[in-house]
C-alpha cells in the first residue's frame, strides 16, 4: 500500500487554486496516494467544520499518512491532530503557517470575525508533537499576512525544520505560484526524515 498525502488548502482557496493539484500530481508520480479535499465554506472557515472535514477522512489517516497544509490549512491540521483519537502520522509540511496575523490579513470586519477563533483558541502543541513523526515548515521572510516570527514557535514547540525564504509572498496563485517546487523538495526531505 502506498503512503498517503492529504493537502489542506487555504482560507478562500479550493483544491483547484494555487499549487495544490500540481503538488498532488507530482507526488502521485512518485508513488504516493494523494487527496486534496474541498474544505467547507472556504470564504468563512470555521475551526469545527474544517477539523470535522479532515476527520471524515480519518479512516485513511494513520502511520502511513503525511499531511500538507497551506496557511489556515496548517492550523486545521494542527487542530485536527490535537483532538484526534487516531494514531500518529509520518509527518507534516506546513506552508505559510500562522498563529498570529498581520493587519493586512484582517482588512474587513468579516475577516476579523472569521480569524478571531483561529487566533484565540489555544493549540496543544505537546499533544500534536506526540502524533507526528517529523515536521517541516516553509515561510516567506516578508509574507504580507503572516509574521515570520511565528516560525520560532513552530521550531520550539514541534522541533520543526524551518525554511525561511527571502520573499514577500504568501505562496498563492496571486503571487504567481501554480507550481511550488520548494514544497515538493521539502516534502521529499520530510520523507527522508521519517
Amino acid at each position: 500500500m502506498p503512503d498517503r498525502v492529504f493537502i489542506i488548502h487555504r482560507w478562500d482557496g479550493s483544491p483547484h487554486t494555487d499549487w495544490y493539484k500540481w503538488l498532488a500530481g507530482a507526488l502521485k508520480e512518485k508513488g504516493f496516494e494523494t487527496f486534496v479535499p474541498k474544505m467547507p465554506d472556504p470564504a468563512k472557515p470555521a475551526i469545527g467544520a474544517w477539523v470535522d472535514a479532515i476527520g471524515q477522512s480519518s479512516r485513511y489517516i494513520d502511520e502511513r499518512t503525511y499531511m500538507v497544509g497551506h496557511s489556515i490549512g496548517c492550523q486545521a491540521i494542527l487542530r485536527f491532530l490535537q483532538g484526534s483519537q487516531s494514531g500518529s502520522i509520518k509527518g507534516m509540511l506546513l506552508i505559510a503557517p500562522w498563529l498570529h496575523l498581520k493587519d493586512a490579513a484582517l482588512g474587513t470586519e468579516s475577516d476579523r470575525i472569521t480569524a478571531k477563533p483561529w487566533l484565540e483558541t489555544p493549540i496543544d502543541f505537546s499533544a500534536i508533537k506526540s502524533k507526528v513523526g517529523s515536521t517541516r515548515i516553509i515561510m516567506a521572510k516578508e509574507d504580507p499576512y503572516v509574521p515570520v516570527e511565528d516560525s520560532k514557535i513552530f521550531r520550539a514547540e514541534l522541533d520543526a525544520k524551518v525554511n525561511i525564504m527571502p520573499l514577500k509572498v504568501h505562496f498563492t496563485e496571486d503571487d504567481g505560484y501554480k507550481e511550488l517546487h520548494v514544497a515538493l523538495n521539502e516534502f521529499m526531505k520530510l520523507v527522508n526524515d521519517a
